[in-house]
């Protein structure tokens, strides 16, 4: 709804009609990857792309020049705010390709421009100081045989994967679906319309800046088979990180809506041309030759035919469609009406296609529940403490959907304290499955000889006890110092329940002969509490991600955390009973909030202060 309200805004803040406002609007919303893409946080990030270009237009014609330019750039750091770089990368550099161009033109576009700029960077705070901190910490997987580290680039040749660069024939899939695994049908009636808008206003700016993005958008999202992207990777900072370039069809998309929008208005005023009824006739009779000798031959595999089929029946349909309204045979409300008919019928083919009925067997949601009873199992053990799990056996990530902690899943990075820990397991060792409490094992078989098998599920997922596994915490009284590149080997062969090892300071502990007492009070996302009566001075370890931002408190007093294990907390705790919590305050969260709250303001404050006055421009 709302990518169609923006487009609509942005089409009438260009003069078109409201019914070319309205077609463009549900194009944007219903058609390629707004209208398919199965990732919300890509979704979100595409929405804003008609707002950014508004306030952008604004600022370059001139209108309230630096407030426009403030206001574009908030929409850009919202699309940043998604959850996810790529849409919105691509989208910065549609701005910075403009404004490129309009600095090269009249060099004070340059005060706008960074204008823009400091405004993308406040508004998109919230999302980007906190990703830094954690991908600058982190090893990300991404297709290749290593994962990569924040300061190395992913490979190019992970960029010109089929699976991230659109191939040539994938062009068609604009009006035939399935050619391509990205989402980038449009359909022949907006393409139609959009060539229209394009052929009968180009003398307009706006069109030929629409064209330049779609052209651009489309020689981008080629990848590997463009020289342009290549020079991007190259000179770009951060273009090397979004591995998809096939996804800059949403600029296409979004420029091939807005100028159908201008073919509408063009139908409207009788700009007809000679060649769209010929081209829709050919169009609309092709398929149906080839259908006939195809089919006689070989069998559908995936609706290819219907899909085919379908761009005969839009052809036809928009060729007798036109012929009318140019004869004067049915009125400009019919013809436009009949329009959204064909679009909507057209776009309603493809849309929803991979939606499946409940009451058809199979499906994600079936996958999802399938493993109930094992996970009910689960939450009844008093031991639970994380699960480590086979990921062939479980393909999504039963931690996040049931609520139980999981090691091993499916996700995009990880930090490296944690991943060298998950690099020795692959390796067969047995570090993770102590250090990070992994009390249990889901698959279909064990994965080391001691495991114990303790429950089956219905659906065959089997559940293993790991009798090496730790508890979620416990205490030592022996510190060593130990450095990042001999930890793990040294973690090998140590008595990891009586020694800590330490990367940084080791402090002074107590050794003694008596035991500790220590109880969980309460665990939460952000908050964890425990009661401890220690024997003599020692340390408290969390099997808890050791991460900035996390602060430690003994009995009020603020204490310092220790990486235990080149990975997990730990604090110092001197004799006797004492109260012990861990508070998540992540200053780069709240200084990320803060900018943004601040970028947020200060564009308010421009938009509406010395509000022009009624009927004024």
């Amino acid at each position: 709804f709302l990518a169609a309200l923006f487009c609509y805004w942005l089409c009438r803040y260009l003069g078109r009609s409201r019914a070319a406002s309205i077609l463009a609007g549900a194009a944007f919303a219903l058609s390629g990857v707004v209208g398919s893409v199965g990732w919300p946080q890509m979704l979100n990030g595409a929405i804003w792309i008609p707002l950014v270009f508004l306030f952008l237009l604004r600022a370059i014609r001139g209108e309230r020049t630096l407030v426009s330019a403030a206001i574009s750039g908030t929409f850009l750091g919202f699309s940043f705010l998604s959850g996810h770089h790529q849409i919105p990368t691509f989208t910065a550099l549609m701005v910075a390709g403009v404004w490129i161009f309009e600095i090269w033109r009249r060099l004070r576009a340059l005060k706008p421009a960074a204008v823009s700029l400091l405004f993308t960077l406040l508004a998109s705070a919230f999302q980007l100081l906190p990703a830094y901190e954690y991908g600058a910490r982190s090893i990300r997987w991404v297709g290749s045989q290593n994962a990569v580290f924040w300061g190395q680039s992913v490979p190019y040749l992970i960029h010109q994967q089929p699976a991230h660069s659109l191939m040539p024939v994938g062009v068609l899939g604009f009006v035939l679906p399935n050619l391509s695994p990205h989402d980038t049908f449009i359909g022949l009636a907006v393409l139609l319309l959009a060539a229209v808008g394009m052929a009968t206003c180009f003398e307009k700016s706006e069109v030929r800046m629409l064209a330049a993005i779609g052209a651009g958008g489309l020689l981008f999202a080629l990848g590997g088979l463009s020289v342009f992207h290549g020079l991007a990777y190259l000179i770009v900072p951060m273009v090397e990180k979004a591995r998809s370039p096939a996804m800059a069809i949403v600029l296409v998309q979004f420029a091939l809506v807005v100028l159908a929008a201008f073919g509408l208005d063009a139908l409207r005023r009788g700009m007809f041309g000679r060649w769209p009824i010929p081209m829709l006739v050919a169009v609309g009779i092709l398929p149906w030759p080839v259908l006939a000798v195809v089919a006689s031959v070989r069998s559908e595999t995936s609706l290819e035919y219907e899909r085919l089929a379908v761009v005969g029946i839009v052809g036809l349909a928009l060729a007798a469609l036109l012929s009318a309204w140019k004869a004067q045979r049915i009125s400009e409300s019919a013809a436009i009406g009949l329009i959204f008919v064909v679009v909507l019928f057209e776009l309603g083919t493809v849309l929803g296609g991979n939606y499946r009925h409940r009451e058809e067997p199979g499906g994600f949601l079936a996958e999802l529940d399938k493993n109930s009873d094992v996970v009910e199992f689960l939450r009844r053990q008093p031991d639970l403490g994380r699960v480590e799990v086979d990921t062939d056996s479980v393909p999504y990530n039963i931690g996040d959907w049931d609520g139980i902690d999981q090691f091993r899943a499916y996700l995009g990075g990880m930090t490296w304290n944690v991943a060298q820990f998950e690099i020795d397991r692959l390796k067969g060792g047995r570090l993770a499955p102590e250090l990070f409490a992994l009390s249990y094992f889901l698959g279909r078989q064990p994965i080391r000889a001691d495991q114990q098998e303790i429950f089956q599920g219905r659906s065959g997922l089997k559940v293993f006890r790991n009798p090496e596994a730790f508890p979620r915490f416990w205490t030592v009284h022996e510190a060593v110092a130990a450095q990042g590149s001999e930890l793990v080997s040294r973690l090998r062969s140590a008595d990891l329940r009586r020694q800590v090892f330490l990367t940084g300071n080791v402090p002074g502990l107590d050794e003694c002969s008596a035991s500790d007492e220590a109880r969980l009070v309460e665990r939460r996302d952000t908050l964890m509490v425990f009661d401890v009566r220690m024997a003599c001075k020692g340390m408290l370890v969390a099997s808890e991600t050791f991460f900035p931002g996390w602060a430690a408190v003994i009995d009020g007093q603020p204490t310092e955390i220790y990486e235990a294990y080149g990975a997990l907390r730990g604090v110092v705790v001197d004799t006797g009973q004492h109260r012990i919590e861990f508070r998540y305050r992540p200053m780069m969260v709240y200084c990320g909030a803060f900018l943004t709250g601040l970028g947020i303001v200060a564009a308010l404050v421009l938009a509406f202060a010395r509000m022009p006055s009624h009927g004024s421009k």
